[in-house]
């Protein structure tokens, strides 16, 4: 994605006007990942490299963003179903910066239950490469997802 050149203008200390061209986009225009509809094995929106995460944790988004989905679901009883899934993704400050090879995967597996309404979905997704938030502090392993309806 890109964003639409703007100006922001303003005045230095001394009156001489500045005028700055953005080309950014607004966050609430930037790609996000993670959750229950992306990738499982992250908690929502908290799916990113160092520059679309902040030092604190917070996702910042990006311009760029990449998500792939596998699920298997196979019939217990009734209504009940189980499902393993593998996922991968990241987003990127900028998509031209994309790597495959940067993809984070998670793995996990859950159960469905068709209702009438919908199915009912529980799932626990696994990071299978972790990485450390700051020192001696790795991601959480796992994490959980309640949800209503389809993933994907």
């Amino acid at each position: 994605a890109n964003g639409f050149p703007r100006f922001a203008t303003g005045e230095a200390d001394d009156g001489t006007p500045i005028v700055a061209r953005v080309d950014d986009i607004p966050v609430s225009k930037r790609f996000f990942a993670g959750g229950d509809t992306t990738v499982r094995g992250f908690s929502l929106d908290r799916l990113g490299d160092e520059t679309t995460i902040s030092p604190e944790g917070f996702p910042t988004g990006g311009n760029g963003v990449v998500v792939l989905n596998s699920e298997m679901r196979v019939g217990v009883v009734g209504p009940l179903q189980a499902v393993g899934f593998v996922d991968a993704g990241n987003v990127v400050a900028r998509a031209s910066t994309l790597r495959l090879n940067e993809l984070r995967t998670t793995a996990g597996f859950g159960v469905r239950y068709r209702s009438p309404v919908g199915p009912i979905r529980l799932d626990l997704g696994f990071k299978l490469d972790r990485r450390e938030l700051s020192p001696g502090t790795l991601e959480r392993r796992s994490v959980w997802h309640i949800s209503m309806g389809q993933a994907f």
